[in-house]
């Protein structure tokens, strides 16, 4: 069967995105010498997203519900774009690894999937993420590497890695409840998710 946007898909894709958005204001911030950093569970729903979806459209929502956000938040507008390609490919990793090899929407996508495709998802984003630290910190702003590594191995890291661990129960335990309602639904089929 041939896969298209129709309706459903971008309201569905639309949906996710108001919800990725919505969820980057539920969090704390920790001041840092090179920024801000903080703990979300954005990244939770970026996986939702994924674990839902699929990769190209849940990466599409966590992508675009991520820049948004970003984008009406001056300390982030600027690299907003560097943060819509790492939720995206978050969230593609995870919905790659977790539809993979799947035959049918009637075969349950196993438990022990969705924890590995959303911890690969997650460490993939925390990878890209202190990569995205020592780019812009070091070649772009020139700050020095020690401060940048003293930083980011301080607080930085920590931090995303609080969140890697905070997404992958929140992302697994609200599919386990919100995916047989879109299948009850008959939206999972309209949109011709396996």
């Amino acid at each position: 069967m041939k896969k298209q946007m129709n309706t459903h898909t971008i309201v569905a894709i639309g949906l996710m995105t108001a919800l990725v958005f919505v969820s980057n204001y539920i969090q704390f911030g920790i001041d840092t010498p090179i920024g801000l950093t903080r703990i979300h569970v954005a990244n939770g729903i970026c996986l939702l997203s994924a674990l839902l979806f699929g990769g190209l459209r849940g990466g599409l929502a966590a992508g675009l519900g991520s820049f948004l956000f970003d984008l009406t938040n001056p300390a982030y507008a600027a690299t907003s774009w560097v943060t819509f390609i790492t939720k995206f490919l978050l969230a593609f990793i995870c919905g790659a690894i977790v539809y993979s090899k799947r035959k049918d929407s009637n075969t349950p996508i196993k438990l022990t999937r969705k924890i590995i495709a959303t911890i690969v998802g997650s460490l993939s984003y925390v990878a890209m993420y202190v990569l995205n630290q020592y780019i812009t910190q070091c070649l772009v702003m020139g700050v020095a590497v020690e401060t940048v590594t003293a930083v980011t191995l301080s607080t930085k890291l920590p931090a995303s890695l609080i969140n890697a661990a905070i997404a992958v129960p929140v992302a697994v335990l609200l599919h386990g409840v919100v995916r047989p309602a879109l299948k009850k639904s008959g939206l999972l089929e309209s949109m011709q998710i396996r």
